[in-house]
């Protein structure tokens, strides 16, 4: 009987044997290199990141070029005995173990015991513990005496997918490498490079695809890719590529992207049933719709496809895709994919209700309005007044600077008379948005309120509080308390016109009341010596008063 012949997997067959060929992993092959180099090896080593990217690869190729008789500088020969020994499997100076079966403490004695022994036929002695995080606690324990002054040969390499399971005391004396997570174009371009020497031909689309599925493992990208070869022999193309995997295919995700935009509820439902019909993962579609969206986002941020892993045509129409759409609206729509993502990876009861609520949810969703543009819009069609005089700037800086909510500024500002452009409405009511152009306002009040623009020129007589939804007016003496009464609803109009948005104008009563004449009192001329008060004089100054002397019966 004729054997059969001798298959080996991609993921084997084409398993880096030189640190050159280690893909992705250029921070730690240069850092051994140069260990090697300089003779700085270090006695325990700790490999941690995702599964499938070179760990334990490494760690061999570590092994053969620390014992190779026959080394090129820093790399293996792998031609000698000793890496032929390796390479076999039958060398007894590297000892490979997996931490998940052997993670009791009479594993670790046995280690520990062997360890005493120098190397046969090589320089160093090296264990490699695959999955150490599955030792026990004890097994830790045990190997930490070893582990902190092993004999000048001994060598040892800790690789493990989950390092926040080891424990400190392990960490502190080894040398920690921390591995990348493959990025989507190296492993296309590895792919590529076996594909042509197995004369396979695959397209590039197909190879995105297997790339995306691998998840950042190198190994899982050649385990599919060996997949993928199995179902479409040596010519590879994406439709048999989507077949194979069961992906579900771009287009699916650009004709869901239209049913959003165009609000169509209905086409949702169709949709919806197409992925159950088809088998398709739920929770795996969301993935891919909000990937999908991902990638919009990215053009309308960067005006740019290069942060997109897709073939040139789909690139080309993400652009015009990308002109659809509004970055706020991206933004909800992503939101709202990634809420209905998690409810269903919680596996929930009636997972494809849930699902189709979530399409409904990003049909029925209104467009994002943009404030500005509605404010721009109102200005145009409700022009102000075409001229005021600018606001005095450090009024305005010393009011924002005020750290209370209600701020007291002085009235008594100096504007500048020339007429400047039509003021720009104020998009939020807040009091610094109210005091820097208070004083504009006050220049621009009509000959209606030239009594108000009075009292405000007049240092004392009126206070003013802005608060976030209007103004109080606080005058100092009950005649302009009366004055301002009678003006106060022509004012509220004229700041509300001013402003462009409606304003609170608050009056409120003098602190004083202001003095009373006795029923029958009359003027009495001021004596010589009598000194007024500063409020005094400008009342008696600006309207001819006369003091009243209260209280005092009139002969």
């Amino acid at each position: 009987m004729s054997e059969l012949p001798v298959y080996q997997v991609t993921a084997r067959k084409w398993r880096p044997m030189r640190f050159a060929d280690v893909v992705g992993q250029d921070h730690i092959t240069t850092t051994l290199q140069n260990a090697i180099t300089r003779g700085r090896i270090h006695h325990a080593y700790v490999f941690t990141g995702p599964r499938g990217v070179g760990k334990t690869t490494c760690a061999r190729i570590l092994a053969r070029a620390l014992n190779c008789t026959n080394r090129h500088g820093t790399e293996p020969c792998n031609a000698c005995d000793s890496c032929r020994d390796m390479i076999d499997g039958r060398s007894v100076d590297i000892i490979e173990i997996d931490g998940a079966s052997n993670n009791s403490v009479d594993d670790i004695r046995k280690i520990r015991d062997n360890a005493k022994y120098a190397p046969l036929t090589g320089s160093y002695k090296m264990y490699i513990i695959d999955e150490v995080h599955m030792l026990s606690t004890a097994a830790f324990n045990a190997l930490l005496k070893t582990l902190e002054e092993p004999p000048a040969y001994l060598i040892f390499v800790f690789a493990t997918t989950e390092i926040h399971k080891v424990p400190a005391t392990i960490l502190s004396r080894c040398q920690r490498f921390d591995y990348r997570r493959m990025e989507i174009d190296t492993i296309v371009r590895q792919l590529r490079y076996i594909a042509s020497k197995e004369d396979i031909t695959i397209d590039e689309d197909s190879l995105i695809a297997v790339a995306r599925k691998a998840d950042g493992s190198m190994r899982d990208s050649q385990s599919i890719f060996d997949q993928v070869v199995s179902f479409c022999g040596t010519t590879i193309t994406y439709a048999n590529v989507a077949s194979a995997l069961h992906l579900i295919d771009i287009e699916f995700y650009f004709a869901l992207g239209e049913a959003i935009r165009n609000h169509d509820v209905a086409a949702m439902f169709a949709m919806s049933r197409q992925v159950l019909s088809r088998g398709y993962d739920l929770q795996d579609c969301l993935v891919g719709l909000l990937e999908h969206f991902r990638n919009i986002l990215t053009v309308l941020s960067t005006q740019s496809t290069a942060l997109i892993d897709a073939s040139s045509v789909y690139l080309d129409k993400y652009t015009a895709e990308a002109q659809l759409f509004t970055r706020a609206d991206v933004l909800r729509i992503m939101n709202l994919i990634a809420q209905g993502e998690q409810v269903l990876r919680a596996n929930p009861p009636q997972p494809r209700i849930r699902f189709e609520f979530t399409l409904i949810q990003l049909a029925s969703m209104d467009s994002t309005v943009d404030l500005g543009r509605v404010l721009a819009t109102l200005e145009k069609s409700n022009p102000l007044p075409s001229t005021r005089p600018p606001a005095a700037s450090l009024a305005a800086s010393q009011a924002r600077s005020q750290p209370s909510a209600q701020r007291m500024v002085p009235l008594a500002v100096k504007v500048s008379p020339h007429p400047v452009a039509a003021p720009v409405n104020v998009s939020s009511l807040s009091p610094g948005n109210l005091v820097a152009r208070w004083p504009a306002a006050v220049e621009a009040m009509p000959e209606s309120l030239a009594f108000v623009k009075g009292a405000v020129r007049q240092a004392g007589l009126l206070e003013v509080d802005f608060s976030e939804v209007g103004l109080t007016l606080r005058p100092s003496a009950g005649v302009v308390y009366e004055r301002l009464a009678d003006r106060l609803e022509a004012l509220k109009q004229h700041l509300s016109d001013f402003y462009g948005v409606t304003l609170a104008v608050r009056l409120a009563p003098p602190m004083a009341e202001p003095p009373t004449v006795a029923p029958s009192g009359a003027p009495q001329p001021l004596a010589e010596d009598e000194t007024l008060l500063p409020i005094e004089q400008k009342l008696i100054s600006m309207f001819r008063a006369q003091k009243v002397v209260t209280g005092q019966a009139q002969p």
